[in-house]
């Protein structure tokens, strides 16, 4: 908000939705507060993102989100609902999952947060404020996500004096729906390269591997590179959200297609009562991914997503102290295989009937 108030020339803000909840509400009113003071406001919403939450909010609650974007819309303000080309890809839930926050002043902020309540008060989240050169990829990337490749107002980014805790890191991003298949998602052609980095690096893994994810529910290529990891005696910790954590529980039987397999592994699963909602990869306490890309089939090859990667020690300590904090935590509840075997008969045939289909989950 206080980057909102502060922007004088230019604010991009992308996300999946924005809930009409006290946190939706102040940023969309600072939006237009800013809009009319001449700030050219660009706003990014997933349009399958924001039908998704709008199945939880009331119809008087969403009649009022889209008489404020209209609003932000007639001051001048550019929103955008960011939907595929293709009408397979409409169908079937395809979209944009970048969350990126920048202004004229040189800042950047990258994660995993959409504009929610869920995300400031109940789930875990982590992002990055980022300054420098790498802001400009950023901005690079928000107008792709517009179809655009005229990115505005780049020479007008204060990237300010050379920091003296410079740190080297690499950006990854892609777009799934841009690939130009008649099928869409049904028929992807291209491998996505996001995918194919984070599967070779765990297959690089020597010790551990710790990751955090809303719910861990990996495309065949990551679920391959984990099991071989595994079977080699790499310890893997996986943290994810508990059933409890959405109304609907389809998400959590997707991801629970993969528990007994992970627990003849010795997969250590971790649910997180209140919300995982990070999206962390720390791989020998080395080498660290964090961005906005889920353990999912939906981030392979439906949603656009972006990841940082670095070596640095200091980022490294920050994702060390996390998995730390986590293991710690009195809310993530550990899955052991005794409780996987001692799943009702109901619930295994719930899990068993779900997963041919729960890549769409």
């Amino acid at each position: 908000m206080e980057m909102i108030s502060q922007a004088q020339s230019f604010l991009y803000l992308s996300t999946f939705y924005i809930d009409w909840d006290e946190y939706g509400r102040e940023c969309l009113d600072k939006l237009l507060i800013a809009q009319r003071r001449g700030v050219a406001t660009y706003l990014v919403i997933d349009s399958f993102g924001q039908w998704l939450a709008g199945t939880i909010m009331s119809a008087s609650q969403r009649a009022k989100l889209r008489q404020q974007l209209d609003e932000l819309r007639r001051a001048g303000g550019t929103v955008v609902m960011y939907a595929p080309e293709n009408a397979i890809d409409r169908k079937v839930g395809c979209g944009q999952h970048i969350k990126i926050q920048l202004s004229e002043q040189g800042d950047a902020i990258f994660g995993s947060s959409n504009i929610t309540a869920s995300s400031f008060e109940a789930w875990n989240e982590f992002s990055v404020a980022l300054r420098g050169p790498i802001v400009r990829l950023l901005m690079r990337n928000f107008f792709d996500l517009l179809g655009s490749t005229i990115c505005e107002h780049e020479n007008q980014v204060n990237e300010g004096a050379a920091c003296s805790d410079n740190i080297a890191m690499d950006y990854w991003s892609y777009d799934p729906n841009r690939d130009p298949s008649r099928w869409g998602a049904l028929g992807r052609r291209e491998t996505n390269p996001l995918t194919e980095m984070l599967a070779e690096k765990i297959r690089q893994a020597e010790h551990t591997v710790q990751l955090t994810s809303f719910y861990y529910k990996p495309t065949r290529l990551l679920a391959e590179a984990i099991s071989e990891a595994a079977t080699r005696g790499v310890r893997i910790e996986v943290y994810h959200s508990h059933a409890s954590v959405l109304d609907s529980r389809l998400p959590w039987l997707a991801a629970a297609t993969n528990y007994p397999m992970l627990s003849q592994q010795g997969v250590r699963i971790h649910e997180n009562l209140h919300g995982e909602h990070s999206k962390i990869v720390l791989i020998d306490d080395r080498w660290v991914a964090f961005g906005s890309y889920n353990l999912e089939d939906a981030a392979d090859n439906r949603f656009a997503e972006a990841m940082l990667v670095t070596r640095d020690n200091s980022l490294l300590q920050t994702a060390r102290k996390i998995f730390h904090g986590l293991a710690c935590d009195p809310d993530n509840h550990i899955v052991s295989a005794e409780e996987v075997n001692q799943w009702p008969i109901s619930q295994r045939v719930a899990i068993r009937l779900f997963r041919p289909i729960k890549q769409w989950f």
